[in-house]
């Protein structure tokens, strides 16, 4: 036998177990896909809600909950006064309000954002 029939045998048996290789792990892909097919469908079987019969319908609760008030803050400014304040104190105002703002907006901006909420 010649080197090159020897090699070709080689590179023949080598393919050919490749393919089976693949082919396998195809097998074992769709056997892995079909059981996850079924644990997921047997999970959604369980967590279907089934409707209770009209005569057992529990009555409305009444929600016991303590009802939060919110307390609105109310700043009053002059306009005037505002042009006197630094940006650190136009910030402050703004968050105060509740008004969004960048962290990189000049003076003159934080200015219009508090006309313009006033």
């Amino acid at each position: 036998m010649s080197w090159v029939d020897l090699s070709v045998l080689v590179l023949a048996t080598m393919v050919a177990v490749l393919a089976g290789m693949v082919g396998y792990m195809y097998w074992q892909q769709n056997r892995v896909l079909q059981a996850v097919s079924a644990l997921s469908t047997f999970v959604a079987s369980q967590f279907i809600k089934a409707e209770p019969p009209a005569e057992e319908v529990e009555p409305e609760v009444e929600d016991d909950r303590v009802s939060v008030q919110k307390e609105e803050v109310e700043v009053v400014e002059d306009v005037d006064d505002l042009q006197s304040k630094t940006t650190a104190e136009l910030r402050e105002l703004l968050s105060k309000k509740g008004l969004p703002y960048g962290k990189r907006d000049s003076k003159s901006v934080l200015l219009q954002l508090l006309k313009a909420s006033a």
